[in-house]
């Protein structure tokens, strides 16, 4: 029987759409209608997907059908391609006339960045677009007072800027002394799946390193996200690394507040920040990575010493930070359960 919901991975070949796909098998609600890959064509998804075998019995398409839309309540165009690309296909799309029933969420970066000359100096490769940008709404659940329901365009966050959000959003109106200096880690699959020298397993299996040093394209996107009065009062320090596992990313955000906070306040500022927001727990220890590789999860603590506040977050780039936080934005969008295909636990041990 149909599903009343339909979506379309355009882009499939990539670990996102992978990753989409596997959330998506036992949904109750949607059901993947097509997986778009000009490169794959004609393939069955698993010859890309391996994983998928015997679960997802699709084959590759090479271009987009917008008619699929009409047998469904309401249909989602998923654009899984690089920056730069996504803008130019939603464009085209765009043009080609979307059913009125259809939606778009894109992954990429092409539309975070509501400022043009911040947007052209992170993402050159895309246009600014600002009529269409205009159209989407920035896709993190947990920013309360969001526009997500209801909407028909939506940009998904950032792995590495979902996880320095949720760190520091409930002290966002804190007033902090001295920059804020977030450390990130990040495993080699946010780089995608296409081969680079950097991410060549001889270079990353046994080093660490940093790149991007206060350069990296998601600084924008948290200060963005967090709003004016934190980044007018606060300087920010953003610091990326690479560590050689496929998969996580593990921020220690360090503040140093005006005045002395007491442990429990701080922590309980943070459990009645995200009580209503099941996707979010606050661990009484810091985090563990294998507790959230795999799942929609982000694990948060945080612990106090006088003025000294360091947060921690946890989660999977391409679960909460990618495929995850998309079905998450799709059930927002749609008025669908929240946790519908979402709860499956990590794998213990690993």
């Amino acid at each position: 029987m149909r599903k009343r919901f339909g979506v379309s991975i355009i882009g499939g070949s990539g670990y996102g759409a992978g990753e989409l796909l596997r959330f998506l098998n036992s949904h109750p609600d949607i059901e993947v209608v097509e997986v778009v890959s000009r490169s794959h064509a004609g393939k069955p998804i698993s010859s890309v997907h391996s994983h998928l075998e015997s679960i997802c019995s699709l084959n590759f398409q090479s271009a987009p059908s917008l008619a699929w839309c009409h047998g469904y309540q309401r249909g989602a165009l998923i654009c899984a391609m690089p920056s730069g690309q996504a803008a130019a296909t939603i464009s085209q799309l765009q043009e080609a006339g979307l059913p009125d029933n259809a939606d778009i969420v894109d992954l990429s970066g092409d539309f975070r960045l509501t400022d043009q000359v911040t947007h052209e100096a992170f993402y050159p490769e895309a246009p600014f677009a600002p009529e269409l940008r205009q159209s989407f709404v920035y896709g993190l659940p947990e920013l309360r007072g969001g526009t997500l329901p209801g909407a028909r365009h939506v940009t998904n966050p950032g792995c590495l800027a979902t996880a320095a959000i949720l760190a520091l959003l409930p002290l966002k109106h804190e007033i902090f002394a001295g920059a804020v200096v977030i450390d990130a880690k990040t495993g080699t699959s946010g780089a995608g799946r296409e081969p680079q020298a950097s991410m060549h397993h001889p270079s990353r299996c046994s080093d660490f390193t940093a790149y991007k040093t206060l350069q990296h394209r998601h600084e924008p996107e948290i200060l963005q996200a967090l709003g004016e009065a934190f980044s007018s009062r606060n300087s920010l320090m953003f610091v990326p690394h690479l560590i050689p596992i496929p998969r996580g990313i593990f921020i220690t955000a360090y503040m140093t507040c005006d005045t002395n906070r007491l442990p429990g306040d701080v922590t309980r500022i943070f459990t009645e920040h995200y009580k209503d927001f099941p996707f979010i727990r606050c661990r009484p220890a810091p985090p563990r990575l294998v507790d959230v590789i795999g799942t929609n999860f982000c694990d948060i603590h945080v612990t106090t010493r006088g003025n000294q506040i360091v947060a921690m977050a946890a989660l999977d780039n391409l679960g909460k930070g990618m495929a995850g936080q998309c079905v998450q934005n799709l059930h927002v969008m749609w008025g669908l359960p929240i946790n519908s295909a979402l709860t499956m636990p990590a794998l213990g041990p690993v």
